[in-house]
């Protein structure tokens, strides 16, 4: 038995060697909406249930102040997110209309009322345009 002719078999081809099978998904639309989407359905569900434990096991802890720490750092995850499209740009516009179910459009009610709140006006103007283009589409 020769060994050589046996690794031989799993040489790759020349013609594929220099290809590569990796595809970058971090600059897609899609991407960045669920991300949104999924950021802050997550927080609803988890951050919630984590401000009941600490507030159970450490009751000194300013719960007040963990639970807005925590959507500050979650909304504004969220929001770079999808602040990373373009409304001009038809992919864009078309990823909006097919990724927004019912899910998305209480994520971005969710986060416009955040930001409204926070009296951060040029960040609903940006998540309007969305939900103008989810609503009418």
């Amino acid at each position: 038995m020769n060994i050589n002719k046996i690794f031989n078999l799993f040489k790759a081809d020349e013609e594929y060697a220099d290809s590569s099978t990796q595809i970058d998904l971090s600059h897609s639309p899609a991407i960045w909406i669920g991300m949104f989407k999924k950021l802050i359905v997550n927080y609803e569900v988890f951050a919630k249930q984590l401000i009941q434990f600490f507030g159970t096991s450490e009751p000194s802890l300013d719960m007040d102040q963990i639970e807005k720490a925590s959507s500050h750092m979650v909304y504004e995850k969220a929001f770079d997110s999808i602040s990373k499209l373009d409304l001009t740009n038809q992919t864009h516009i078309d990823c909006l209309k097919i990724y927004a179910d019912d899910t998305f459009k209480k994520t971005l009610n969710s986060a416009l009322d955040y930001y409204l709140k926070l009296e951060e006006y040029e960040k609903c103007a940006f998540l309007k345009q969305i939900q103008d283009i989810v609503t009418l589409s």
